[in-house]
C-alpha cells in the first residue's frame, strides 16, 4: 500500500475548531500501541504476564501506569502481536539449533496459549499462534559455511493476526494483563526477549 491518505481541504475556521478543545475536559482519540517485553529463560520458563509493571528502559515498555491506563485514558484494543527476539537473529548451526527452530518451539512446540484478563475478566485461553508479529526483516541469505551446518533466520508470521476491532475496551484505572502459557519449557539456543504489544484508540486528555 502505497504512503498517503485520501483529504479534504478545510478552510481556517475549520481547522482552528478541529484544532482547539471546546473545554479543558474533552479528549483526544489517537492511533496507539501500548507494548511490554519479558524475558522468556530457556529450559526454564512455562508461563509470562506482561503489562504489570512500568520499565525505565521504553525500548522494552512505554507502560505510562503499572497494569492500568491512568486516568482519563481509556483504550480501544485492535490488534494484539506477539514477537520474539532470540539470541542471535540469524543462526549458523550444525544442528537443527536456531532462530527458526526457537521460534517454532516458543510458538507451536510448547503448545502456547494467551490470555487477556480485564478487571478479572479473563478473554481466553486462544493459542497463541494467532497473535502475529508487528514487523520483521525480510531478506535473502547466502552461506558457504562446513557441511554439515545450517543457516537459519527465523520470525513470527507477519500477516494480520487477532483482532478486537475496537469491541473491548479497557476503562481507566482499570487492571489489566495479558499472559501466556506454555505446556512445558522449551529449550532454546538461549534466553528470548517476547514483546507482546496491543494497538488501538486512546482516548485521553488534550490539554
Amino acid at each position: 500500500m502505497a504512503f498517503g491518505t485520501p483529504f479534504k481541504a478545510l478552510n481556517r475556521a475549520q481547522i482552528a475548531q478541529a484544532a482547539t478543545p471546546p473545554s479543558g475536559r474533552s479528549q483526544e482519540a489517537i492511533w496507539h500501541t501500548v507494548f511490554d517485553t519479558q524475558t522468556y529463560t530457556s529450559a526454564a520458563t512455562t508461563g509470562l504476564t506482561f503489562f504489570q509493571n512500568t520499565n525505565n528502559d521504553k525500548t522494552l515498555s512505554n507502560m505510562e501506569a503499572a497494569a492500568q491506563f491512568p486516568s482519563p485514558q481509556s483504550f480501544q484494543i485492535h490488534n494484539i502481536t506477539l514477537d520474539i527476539i532470540t539470541a542471535a537473529g540469524v543462526s549458523t548451526a550444525a544442528t537443527n539449533a536456531g532462530s527458526l527452530d526457537d521460534a517454532w518451539r516458543l510458538l507451536l512446540g510448547g503448545r502456547p496459549t494467551f490470555t487477556l484478563t480485564i478487571s478479572s475478566k479473563a478473554y481466553g485461553p486462544y493459542p497463541a499462534t494467532f497473535l502475529h508479529a508487528s514487523g520483521g526483516p525480510m531478506g535473502s541469505l547466502g552461506t558457504a559455511i562446513a557441511t554439515p551446518g545450517s543457516l537459519q533466520l527465523g520470525v513470527n508470521a507477519q500477516t494480520g493476526g487477532w483482532n478486537y476491532c475496537g469491541r473491548i475496551i479497557i476503562p481507566e484505572q482499570v487492571s489489566f494483563s495479558l499472559s501466556l502459557a506454555w505446556s512445558a519449557a522449551q529449550t532454546l539456543t538461549g534466553n528470548a526477549l517476547i514483546r507482546v504489544a496491543m494497538s488501538g484508540v486512546l482516548n485521553r486528555r488534550v490539554v
